[in-house]
């Protein structure tokens, strides 16, 4: 070995794109852990203490102490590492592109839905969602409702605050939206068995996301401190092993033409939302982008369960 006992072995200033996606993995971690907390708190004090109103009061007092807790901890990271957070409102000539942002996702869910009846794969299937014969428009709508309300801050959160802000402190915005549509991509589509896109990585990818950033430590430091080639290339295994992984895992899980769209209309909406903050002033463009996916899936499910719509 060529360095010394006081070299570091992971030398943040020599790798900042790792250490920024180590860092967001770690916030994403700890946003998940947060949200999962909260939320079991509150419900356990909403059993115990019977708010007047029903479904909805109840849900709102539970989605605002669960907002403002998540808010205050992303807040608080953002600005004790001075990641940068757009939020002031969208310019006129950025119109197009919250045109284009409320636009695309409801037009590839219509195009799901299209092609699944078409193949005979119902986009409620897709969804894995039903509905009670005869159900009552009403607490479908307040459900939906109190779930945009957490839904899309936690999108905000995730995606644009805690993974793109990390990487544009490392790289140029536009090299960051790839990444963060890459890291995103993986850390939200179809978790929770298949439902679609969620605000909150579930276990199983938090730990792929970690066990990667782990595996790209280990590539880094073998790279840095092995003077043998054969050593730099065993030490870059773990990377090619995990990314192995996560991609065959995509393809299997993919088991009809209508499941990859599914799945890639998540994937572009990502995309949309990571590009249009990157090339845009305010946190409301991409925000349009996840209200209109989680809309557009929303009604696509309860039109197909009711025979409201006959896709």
């Amino acid at each position: 070995m060529a360095t010394s006992d006081s070299t570091p072995v992971f030398d943040r200033a020599d790798h900042p794109l790792a250490a920024e996606f180590g860092l967001a993995v770690a916030a994403t971690v700890g946003f998940a852990l947060a949200f999962r907390s909260v939320a079991a708190v509150t419900t356990r004090v909403r059993g115990l203490v019977a708010l007047p109103g029903g479904l909805l009061v109840d849900g709102l007092v539970h989605s605002t102490v669960l907002l403002a807790v998540l808010g205050l901890l992303v807040g608080t990271y953002a600005t004790r590492r001075g990641i940068d957070v757009r939020v002031s409102l969208p310019t006129r000539e950025e119109t197009p592109a919250l045109v284009e942002a409320l636009a695309v996702p409801a037009l590839l869910v219509a195009l799901t839905a299209l092609v699944g009846d078409a193949t005979g794969v119902s986009y409620s299937s897709l969804a894995r969602t039903s509905y009670a014969p005869g159900v009552a428009l009403r607490p479908v709508a307040v459900v939906t409702g109190l779930g945009l309300l957490v839904g899309v801050p936690s999108y905000l959160l995730v995606c644009q605050v805690l993974v793109q802000g990390s990487f544009e402190r490392a790289v140029g915005r536009d090299a960051a939206a790839v990444l963060t549509t890459a890291t995103t991509a993986f850390l939200l589509v179809g978790t929770q068995g298949g439902t679609g896109l969620s605000p909150v990585p579930d276990r199983g990818r938090l730990a792929g996301a970690v066990l990667f950033a782990l595996a790209v430590g280990v590539a880094l430091v073998g790279a840095d401190r092995a003077d043998r080639g054969w050593v730099r290339y065993l030490a870059a295994v773990p990377v090619l092993a995990v990314g192995g992984a996560v991609l065959f895992s995509a393809v299997a899980a993919v088991g009809s033409a209508t499941g990859a769209l599914f799945a890639a209309t998540q994937v572009v909406v990502l995309a949309l939302a990571a590009v249009t903050y990157a090339r845009t002033s305010s946190l409301a463009v991409p925000a349009l982008a996840y209200f209109s996916l989680s809309l557009a899936h929303d009604a696509a499910v309860f039109a197909v369960e009711t025979g409201t719509v006959a896709f």
